[in-house]
């Protein structure tokens, strides 16, 4: 839907121009670059951060990998080999498997690079206060002496960020690769890596330039110029140091015009808790500032890296929920062009992930997708369960059918979505055999339950995948009916007989046999509520088996919840009403899994919500903060879903918010039936109208 086509009610206008209040940090900011204001465009990121009279920018690139290592997949990897290996509880032979030399000098996986940062002295200042509007991408940076200094960025001469001074302010600028911190001594020289060139000047007048040559990748370059009271700053790939010139106007005037036209084609909201106003309107700043329809697809980190370590997880692409909250904005949110660049990569990868299904269950026509990869879908291996959780594949799938109802683009089922579909539907069913006419999974995982561990981690007919499983068959069938074919038996065979979930005393089991038995981050059991949304309320025996789910999980708690699932766990309760839980929830995401600068982290910051701590479990980055994107940008989609979700195909609106919310809006929210819509409910009463 283009802009221009947005009508934007009387009755709602007042309410929406009120939005625009900025986000605001207090500095100094010395504990984390993510904890500093972020500014991206798609491909390169900037985080503002420091204290005194230190300005510290901390910059990365969303295409910077060392593409070295890997786990291809290998004919031993077979079903039928990992099968026989759990049931025996062969712990050796499985391992064996997935076991792999990795020669001296390489890295064992593919992971992404720290670029570097620029610190600007500002002397006889000290940094107060940091503003940052996401409604027209400018921010700016107070001292206590008075005075500001603006910022800005743009995707001008390939991504340019730009600050303006007081004119009788004087500044120092000093360059800092990556390979001037501990870590290239710890970690990147024994890999074969070489120290950036730092140079002053030519190219680049009045500015500064470093080089750095990769082992096996293309350089990279990052230049910084002085223009009077201004500086600009832009990174590159290859060879050749570029010179830019653009002015802070131009900078910040583009800006404005980027971010104008993203909110004017996306959702907005109207709470009256400023919390989650700040979540929603900040989650979906930063999803569109790392999402951008010519950018880079965005892993775990987008396009912030850190500049003096390595990147937990190897800021990768997890396909096993991570990736898809990274991008669930986008449907529901209305920005649908975002996903292209994902789902173009992931299309790409296709002969690989075919030879994946050809060794994994011995058929030419499917594709299996490993939880963990690199940019080109190369295994990121290590985590044996994660390579063979098949339902990542299905997650993928799902995406790109909802992409299609949110949009109307059938073309984009032509042109490969439907082909993966129906890859992905191929490795299931050949996974499945037959017991007592009904179809099974004789073993799969349950996401990141039970570690490694070679009989505890997996199990027969786990929730999850049957649940994957389902929605894969009735998205085939929706897909074919829209391209006028027939659907295939096999798709309606599996809806009929594979059942929908595992079950016993306490509701909905990660796999048979095995309930809920303590907490847990990943709440994939429960799938068939949300996402996937496979199950059927309004039948008894299933709202019955639901409420036993919701009850234990409730009853184990959040002891080992990690930032990503709080707003999952918004979001299922929001699924059967229970607005006040799904509030508190996002609200204590921004408490515990927040840091003070606003960055969203994996683990809990403050202690007392969960045992994953910046300071305990998987704290594995220096000062502990793992950030990662996942929880922010869910948290934006779990506000979008308080205002409209959708059950088996009903809408309903405002299910997820409080009645304590005594006024609450929206405008332009999108459907998945293609339709946009304004909305508002006060006292209760709840009025609705269709965007033209």
């Amino acid at each position: 839907m283009k802009p221009s086509s947005i009508a934007v009610t009387a009755f709602l206008f007042s309410a929406m121009a009120a939005f625009a209040a900025p986000v605001e940090w207090d500095f100094p900011r010395m504990g984390s670059c993510h904890e500093g204001i972020a500014f991206g465009d798609g491909k390169t990121g900037v985080l503002v951060w420091g204290g005194g009279d230190e300005i510290r920018l901390t910059f990365g690139r969303s295409d910077l990998w060392d593409h070295r290592g890997g786990y291809p997949w290998t004919t031993e990897q077979s079903y039928t080999n990992i099968v026989a290996a759990v049931h025996s509880g062969d712990k050796d032979r499985l391992y064996g498997l997935f076991k792999k030399d990795t020669p001296k000098g390489e890295p064992r996986n593919p992971y992404m690079l720290p670029l570097g940062r620029v610190v600007v002295k500002v002397p006889g200042k000290t940094l107060k206060r940091g503003t940052l509007d996401p409604f027209t991408g400018l921010g700016s940076l107070e001292f206590v002496e008075g005075g500001a200094v603006g910022l800005a960025m743009s995707k001008r001469d390939g991504g340019v960020f730009a600050m303006a001074f007081p004119k009788d302010v004087a500044f120092e600028v000093k360059t800092i690769p990556a390979t001037d911190f501990p870590v290239y001594e710890k970690k990147l020289k024994p890999l074969g890596f070489e120290k950036a060139l730092v140079v002053n000047g030519a190219p680049v007048p009045n500015g500064g330039w470093f080089l750095w040559k990769l082992p096996v990748d293309k350089p990279v370059w990052t230049c910084w110029r002085k223009d009077g009271n201004q500086m600009s700053l832009t990174t590159g790939r290859g060879e050749a140091v570029r010179d830019m010139k653009p002015s802070f106007g131009d900078v910040a005037t583009e800006s404005v015009a980027y971010w104008k036209l993203f909110w004017s084609e996306g959702a907005r909201v109207k709470v009256p808790d400023p919390v989650i106003q700040r979540i929603f309107d900040y989650g979906m700043y930063r999803f569109g500032a790392m999402t951008d329809p010519d950018g880079v697809p965005a892993g775990l980190q987008g396009v912030w890296l850190e500049d003096d370590r390595l990147v937990p997880w190897n800021g990768d692409y997890h396909f096993n929920i991570n990736v898809q909250e990274c991008y669930s904005p986008a449907y529901r949110g209305g920005h649908f062009k975002n996903l292209m660049p994902l789902f173009k990569m992931v299309l790409s990868w296709r002969p690989l992930l075919r030879d994946n299904a050809k060794k994994f269950v011995g058929i030419d026509n499917g594709y299996v997708l490993p939880h963990s990869v690199d940019d080109r879908g190369v295994c990121i291996g290590g985590f044996w369960t994660g390579t063979i959780d098949h339902g990542s594949t299905a997650w993928v799938a799902a995406m790109m059918m909802k992409y299609v109802r949110y949009s109307g683009d059938v073309e984009f089922l032509k042109g490969g979505a439907f082909d993966f579909m129906k890859g992905a539907m191929n490795v299931y069913r050949a996974m499945m055999e037959e017991e007592n006419g009904k179809l099974t999974l004789p073993l799969g995982p349950s996401p990141e339950w039970g570690g490694a561990d070679v009989r505890s981690a997996v199990g027969r007919d786990p929730s999850f995948q049957l649940a994957a499983a389902h929605r894969l068959a009735r998205d085939l069938v929706d897909a074919a009916k829209l391209l006028g074919v027939q659907p295939d038996a096999m798709w309606l065979d599996v809806e009929k007989r594979l059942p929908q979930y595992s079950a016993g005393q306490s509701g909905i089991e990660l796999f048979r046999g095995q309930a809920l038995t303590e907490s847990h981050r990943h709440h994939s059991h429960m799938a068939g509520l949300y996402p996937f949304d496979t199950l059927d309320l309004s039948d008894k025996a299933t709202r019955d088996v639901a409420a036993k789910t919701y009850g234990t999980w409730v009853a184990r708690g959040t002891g080992y919840w990690s930032g990503w699932c709080v707003p999952w766990a918004s979001i299922l309760n929001t699924h059967v009403g229970n607005a006040q839980a799904a509030a508190e929830l996002l609200r204590s995401w921004d408490a515990y899994f927040c840091n003070p600068g606003h960055g969203s982290l994996h683990n809990a910051y403050a202690p007392g919500f969960s045992t994953f701590t910046i300071f305990g479990s998987f704290a594995g980055s220096g000062d502990g903060q793992i950030m990662q994107m996942d929880g922010q940008c869910a948290a934006a989609t779990a506000v979008l879903e308080m205002m409209a979700h959708e059950v088996n195909g009903k809408v309903e609106f405002f299910k997820g918010c409080p009645e304590s919310w005594r006024e609450v809006s929206f405008e332009n929210l999108a459907l998945s039936d293609g339709r946009r819509v304004n909305g508002r409910r006060i006292a209760g009463k709840i009025a609705i109208e269709e965007v033209k």
